[in-house]
């Protein structure tokens, strides 16, 4: 029996305004994305989202790196904040599958995650707890981070689905014993979701 769902946030409750997070970025510095494929495939990206450098450092380093003007910070901080929306329906029928199962946020996010949620992106009483790996010192698809979901539903992983976008992630839940959606587009997960409920 299904007891907790656990949910990813970028990618899947979280999306761009137009194309992929990369090219987003590209468009708004005005550079060529393989540029910024190459930043956010290094180490800084992992320390940014492990809250281990702060949005102001990490900015600093893309400008540096790909050679810009100091004045292309303020495209980023707005990046940031305001290229992005959250699926207001799907956060709706979260909502409502909260009151018949834990439903936890587990996500890959830097630490501005916390006051935009609770600005700009509104998930208020979606999630029975957020687990961010700014604040666990964790990424996915680390175990330890699904552990800890686990924990908070209170569940073992034969009684947790989870929904992310990257396979990866997916798979390494799959390998704890959890069931495992692959995040394509809402009406996919939630089709997918209806059947591991009845099947449970």
């Amino acid at each position: 029996m299904i007891r907790g769902i656990i949910w990813d946030f970028a990618g899947v409750l979280l999306h761009t305004i137009r194309g992929t997070f990369n090219s987003m970025m590209a468009e708004r510095l005005e550079v060529p994305v393989e540029h910024v494929n190459r930043v956010m495939s290094g180490p800084e990206n992992d320390l940014w989202d492990l809250g281990e450098i702060d949005d102001n450092t990490f900015f600093d380093y893309i400008i540096s790196d790909i050679g810009l003007s100091v004045e292309k910070k303020a495209a980023l901080a707005s990046f940031v904040r305001d290229d992005f929306y959250v699926d207001k329906e799907l956060v709706k029928m979260i909502r409502e599958m909260r009151k018949e199962y834990k439903t936890i946020l587990l996500t890959n996010f830097p630490a501005h995650l916390h006051e935009f949620l609770e600005t700009v992106w509104d998930v208020e009483g979606a999630f029975d707890q957020i687990i961010a790996s700014c604040d666990v010192k964790l990424l996915k698809p680390d175990l330890r981070m699904y552990r800890l979901a686990l924990d908070a539903v209170g569940c073992d992983a034969e009684e947790a689905v989870f929904i992310d976008d990257r396979e990866v992630n997916v798979k390494a839940a799959r390998e704890m014993g959890m069931e495992g959606i692959l995040f394509k587009s809402k009406e996919s997960a939630v089709d997918a979701l209806n059947r591991i409920f009845k099947a449970s």
